[in-house]
């Protein structure tokens, strides 16, 4: 008898991409960064990559202020942490993770281009 975990090939993920800056996609990009994952987020929406990025800073700051994560894991995971404005910006990413607006048009698109990437 084998063991069909031993025969499949490892996988490593180091940089992970996140379709959708909104509140889900914020809070995976927060637990990615922490985590120790390269983070790029992407949305159509430039102002929401902003607002996506300062959500995590404030709710990370408030761990810090609670005593579960140091200033110094804070800072690292901020700098783990991009956004991109392309889809195809995510190409190299090892894990893709979509979180984009619940419109079946819109995810159709989306995994249209993000399979060329």
């Amino acid at each position: 008898m084998t063991d069909s975990k031993a025969s499949k090939p490892s996988i490593t993920i180091a940089k992970v991409g996140i379709i959708g800056a909104g509140q889900m996609g914020s809070g995976i990009a927060h637990v990615c960064a922490l985590g120790g994952f390269d983070v790029a987020i992407s949305d159509v929406n430039a102002e929401q990559l902003k607002k996506c990025v300062a959500a995590i800073d404030k709710n990370i700051a408030r761990q810090v202020n609670k005593g579960f994560v140091s200033e110094a894991d804070k800072a690292a995971a901020m700098k783990r942490i991009t956004t991109v404005p392309a889809l195809a910006d995510l190409g190299d990413r090892d894990l893709v993770i979509e979180v984009a607006v619940e419109n079946e048009e819109i995810k159709k698109k989306i995994f249209k281009e993000i399979c060329r990437s």
